[in-house]
């Protein structure tokens, strides 16, 4: 890969406080494009964070766990906040024996310490972004549009809920083709577009966003693939018990991202089935751990406890 290429992550960075009732037993970086970010860190990609941190324990906690995974950070600076953060409940169930498939671990709430999208300064991060950049994009708002249409690099895009789109005119989502270089749309995302535009066939998606490459998971069944009016359908063979299916899309859309540009952005058949089967088996490995990352970490749950004695012992 031309190590000249840099994998950005754009705004301030969130946490996972993972719970088991009222105690905190758990503590990571959380939100799609940044997990992507640890993923492409963790294959040895050039990563930079751009953006913000709360300067609470919890977020020097999280920033530390990303400068370890070697995603650059010196272009992170800490607000005078505690950091955005997710409470998550770990299900009770899941304790006594690791082997339950259970159900996945949900946000309860938001805590009261998500400071407002006003402290970012957008016009610094655009300032920071080379023409041979990659950002990770997984939302639409106002500044991701911004970035779309008006800074020069590859954008990569994760829509993973319709709420994504459903605050979009017609013309905005039109005004987004072949501006993305590889979009990732999931089960869904799906249903909602079909039924938004009035379309007969999925095959009429990629016509609207035409991307570079298109892909749209469909879980534990696989992916469908468009790239040059082609569709690959890829199906699991194997399917693998879930502990935590959290993070699994993150993680595959991650490899489709490093192989993309690895492949000087060619696309053909082989390279298809090649990145799908990579993709699978990293998926594979997420949804064995706890957590979006849990398998970098080789996190399960009794780990997670020890995770808490660490960052305990490091505010000491």
């Amino acid at each position: 890969m031309d190590n000249n290429i840099r994998f950005i992550v754009l705004g301030d960075l969130i946490a996972d406080l993972y719970y088991y009732g009222s105690k905190l037993i758990g503590i990571d970086g959380g939100s799609s494009r940044f997990n992507v970010i640890a993923n492409l860190a963790n294959m040895n990609c050039n990563t930079v964070a751009i953006g913000g941190c709360g300067s609470d324990k919890f977020g020097k906690t999280v920033l530390k766990r990303y400068s370890k995974l070697g995603v650059d950070v010196s272009r992170v600076k800490f607000r005078d906040r505690p950091i955005r953060a997710y409470n998550l409940s770990i299900d009770q169930a899941m304790l006594p024996k690791l082997s339950y498939e259970c159900s996945k671990i949900s946000p309860v709430t938001y805590q009261n310490t998500w400071y407002e999208d006003s402290l970012e300064e957008l016009e610094y991060y655009k300032s920071q972004v080379n023409p041979n950049d990659v950002i990770v994009l997984d939302k639409l708002d106002t500044f991701s549009l911004d970035i779309i249409d008006n800074v020069e690099c590859h954008k990569v895009l994760d829509i993973g809920h319709s709420n994504r789109l459903e605050k979009l005119n017609d013309e905005q989502i039109t005004a987004l083709r072949k501006k993305i270089s590889i979009l990732q749309l999931n089960e869904r995302v799906i249903p909602y577009l079909m039924q938004r535009f009035k379309y007969s066939d999925i095959k009429d998606i990629y016509s609207l966003f035409q991307p570079k490459l298109m892909i749209i998971t469909r879980g534990r069944e696989g992916a469908d693939i468009f790239f040059e009016n082609k569709i690959i359908q890829k199906n699991l063979i194997n399917s693998t018990r879930e502990i935590d299916p959290t993070g699994a899309g993150d993680a595959f859309f991650s490899v489709f991202i490093k192989e993309y540009f690895n492949n000087s952005s060619e696309i053909n058949e082989e390279f298809i089935h090649r990145t799908f089967s990579q993709a699978s088996s990293l998926t594979a490995n997420v949804v064995r751990h706890v957590g979006a990352r849990g398998h970098i970490y080789e996190r399960t749950l009794d780990k997670l406890s020890l995770e808490n004695d660490e960052y305990e012992r490091e505010q000491i």
